[in-house]
């Protein structure tokens, strides 16, 4: 999407109509309100988008305007909840990265979904 795209879409509500986005919390697809705005130049985070884990977006490398406009939630980098589900995730590709028997990994894996079914999970 293009800031003209936006600024026309935007156009058609009231100046004080909130803007939400989808984000991922760890466990399902949700909502979120949009609370942060940042522009970059396109060249100075380009390098962002190689050596992370996960997909990645393809349409990232396409880009062609020299700045890019980024709508951000502060929910994902201050709620308790989405950070300990983080930490758990976090905890699973360790397991799963370690060079251990398939036994051993099934244990610690086994361990781990039993303390997040049971309880809420905390970072450390």
């Amino acid at each position: 999407m293009t800031a003209k795209e936006l600024i026309e879409q935007l156009s058609k509500v009231a100046p004080d109509t909130e803007i939400i986005g989808g984000m991922f919390n760890g466990r399902v697809e949700t909502y979120t309100v949009l609370d942060e705005l940042h522009v970059f130049l396109y060249d100075e985070i380009y390098n962002d988008f190689f050596g992370t884990p996960g997909v990645f977006d393809d349409n990232l490398l396409t880009i062609k305007s020299e700045k890019v406009v980024y709508l951000g939630s502060m929910f994902e980098g201050f709620d308790k909840r989405v950070l300990a589900d983080r930490h758990f995730i976090w905890h699973l590709r360790k397991v799963l990265r370690r060079h251990r028997s398939k036994e051993w990994k099934k244990k610690q894996l086994y361990k781990l979904l039993t303390e997040f079914d049971g309880k809420d999970w905390k970072t450390r």
